[in-house]
Formats: structure tokens, sequence, C-alpha cells
């Protein structure tokens, strides 16, 4: 069998336990070797008060890898500084990597690939790894994965797991207010929030 890869995108302000618990899943249902951690690029000029660097984001995924032993990280689009295709980005490490390479995203994201950028290179060539939503009724969205697969022949796996109900939006409102987030990012992200005053 050949060696599996996948690459989870997002922008990970900050991370949370449900990426953690997606990327496990993931590791575990699609018998990855390497699963690596892709957080984008944020323009400076997008940049709000709540919003933390590209090596913010990047040192607070670093903290949570020893997670899972597959986990690991790239600063690949960061460094890029500018807005980066998930298209070009797979074809990058499909270059790279010696074996499959799937591709982890949202729920919602799933839905909208085919709007993307040669979506449809994406689900011909490269299969996707997503999760259910906390608190959604998916049954629409199931259709039109089923319609994905139909019309694409599109690789694409739901993974078996209830899902997590985190959400970044959510984290860095209660860190304005004052609230706990220890129910929803690993203790070393909250630490780090902390230690460097992020999201204030």
């Amino acid at each position: 069998m050949n060696r599996r890869y996948a690459i989870y995108g997002g922008t990970f302000d900050p991370i949370h336990i449900g990426h953690i618990a997606v990327a496990d899943a993931a590791v575990r249902e699609c018998n990855l070797h390497k699963l690596i951690f892709m957080p984008d690029y944020i323009s400076p000029f997008k940049q709000g008060q709540a919003t933390a660097s590209g090596d913010d984001r990047y040192a607070m995924i670093k903290s949570v890898l020893h997670y899972n032993d597959a986990f690991t990280l790239s600063s690949y689009e960061i460094n890029k500084e500018g807005p980066s295709y998930t298209i070009e980005t797979l074809e990058f490490w499909d270059d790279i990597v010696k074996g499959d390479l799937y591709f982890v995203l949202g729920f919602d994201s799933v839905l909208e690939v085919d709007t993307w950028r040669r979506g449809e290179d994406i689900l011909k060539n490269y299969p996707l790894i997503t999760a259910r939503r906390p608190g959604a009724d998916d049954e629409a969205g199931i259709a039109k994965i089923e319609a994905l697969r139909a019309k694409y022949g599109a690789n694409i796996t739901i993974l078996d797991m209830p899902p997590v109900d985190a959400s970044s939006t959510d984290i860095r409102n209660r860190v304005r207010s004052g609230e706990s987030i220890s129910d929803m990012v690993p203790k070393e992200v909250e630490e780090y929030i902390i230690d460097h005053k992020l999201y204030k």
C-alpha cells in the first residue's frame, strides 16, 4: 500500500480541540502516515485586533503536534505571503510526498469545492476528508457530496466521529470578554494565548 499523506488547511486562529479531533480521526480512519497542518496566510491589511500573526498561529499548532505521532506542520502557505489556491498547494506537495495525497477540510468547504479555482481538478485528483458540523442538519450536505461523487468520481470520506462544538471565532470572543477557553483549546494553546496576550 502506498504511504498516505494529508494536508489539513485552514486559518487555525487559534487551533482548537475540534481541529485536533478531526486530524486525529483522519489519521486513524484513513490510515495516514503523516498529516500536515497547513495554516494559511492572512494579509496584514486584513488583520484586525482579534487576529494572530502567522508566527503565532504556527507556534500554537507546533505546541500540539505531540498529540499524534503522525502530526506535522508546514509554513508553506504563510511564507508565500499572498493568496494560496488549494489546487496549487496540492500540486506542489504532490511532487514532494512519495505516496497518496489527501486534503482535509471543513464540511462547508467540501460543499463549495466545485466553485473553487480548478475545483474540478481537486475533486477528480485528490481524495477529500471531512467531518460533520456540530448542531447542524447535514442531510442537504450529504446529498451534495453524493452529487459530487457521482459527477466527478470524487473520493470524499466523512469521518465517523461525533461533531466537536468548538469554533475559533467563539474562542477569540471569549478571550476578548475575559471568559475561560479551557474547554475549547488544549492547555498548551491556552497558555500561549495568555502568555502572548493574543485576541485582546
